[in-house]
């Protein structure tokens, strides 16, 4: 029972108040302290383990992605839908273009949405003349895990070299692949000398020009200086075992590949087919060694 308090009514309603707080909903309305706590360990716990999958996620290296297929200005990509990791809705292809001048950089790259049940994905504007490396990470809403290991080369092969087999002097060759906008084919690697190789036995072709020549073959310089026919430096070299590389004479001043991807040394006199490359145009500015072989008379 309520104790009665006389006085007046504002005085009677405080101390009912004072004692309804007291004896019927106890010393304080602030939530019981348990089940405060377990509130925020519930919470701590969500943020512990919902940072514990993002870094998880971020930390995770992709499986390098397969090369289907390198058409001329695209390549398709396949990346297999057991290696992506759950939560996934984006990923990102690299492209790197190998015979780039500018130095084998990674370009910036496309982002496509990610549907598991469409795992391959079309890279688009790619230089039809150059070999390609790719690489893919994926991506959700805690940011992006980190790179796969790069894929080997890859290049639309048919469209980057063309064998002619109708016989010519190095000169008229070199003139013939400019007039398709083409060049001399030009070897930087290794790579691409087995390329070209495999190209020259598919063809059944034993001798045929390639774009480099000596640029002293018509001065007093008695030592060669091997030049491509684009200015791309002259690094990687195969040549035969006992070629005549070095001194510079007007019949070792140019150079074959032959069917096992020899290089041989040749008079530009001598014909035989060659090889037409779609790549970087020649440079325009032309050293007098280079307009002395294109003006030799060539007929005979």
């Amino acid at each position: 029972v309520a104790p009665q308090c006389t006085g007046s009514s504002g005085s009677n309603a405080e101390y009912g108040k004072q004692w309804y707080q007291r004896r019927v909903r106890g010393p304080s309305h602030r939530p019981f302290p348990a089940l405060q706590a377990s509130a925020m360990t519930v919470i701590f716990l969500a943020l512990t383990v919902g940072l514990a999958l993002a870094s998880e996620f971020t930390s995770y290296t992709p499986a390098t992605p397969t090369v289907v297929l390198e058409r001329s200005h695209s390549a398709e990509i396949y990346v297999n839908p057991d290696d992506v990791p759950d939560g996934t809705d984006r990923l990102m292809i690299q492209a790197m273009e190998i015979s780039d001048l500018t130095g084998n950089e990674w370009e910036a790259g496309y982002t496509f949405a990610y549907n598991s049940e469409l795992p391959t994905f079309y890279y688009p504007e790619l230089n039809e003349a150059s070999y390609h490396k790719f690489r893919v990470k994926y991506g959700n809403g805690d940011g992006w895990t980190g790179y796969s290991s790069a894929t080997s080369y890859s290049h639309a092969i048919s469209t980057r070299y063309i064998v002619e087999r109708i016989a010519r002097n190095w000169a008229m060759a070199k003139d013939f692949c400019l007039q398709l906008g083409h060049r001399l084919a030009v070897i930087s690697s290794s790579h691409e000398n087995e390329l070209v190789e495999e190209l020259m036995q598919e063809h059944g072709i034993e001798t045929a020009w390639i774009g480099l020549y000596d640029t002293h073959y018509g001065d007093d310089n008695p030592n060669t200086t091997w030049t491509w026919v684009d200015s791309t430096p002259y690094k990687f070299s195969n040549f035969e075992k006992g070629a005549s590389d070095s001194a510079s004479t007007l019949d070792t001043s140019v150079v074959a590949v032959n069917e096992v991807g020899e290089w041989e040394t040749h008079s530009p006199d001598e014909k035989m087919s060659f090889i037409c490359e779609k790549g970087r145009a020649e440079v325009s500015s032309e050293t007098e060694a280079k307009e002395s072989m294109r003006e030799r008379d060539f007929s005979h």
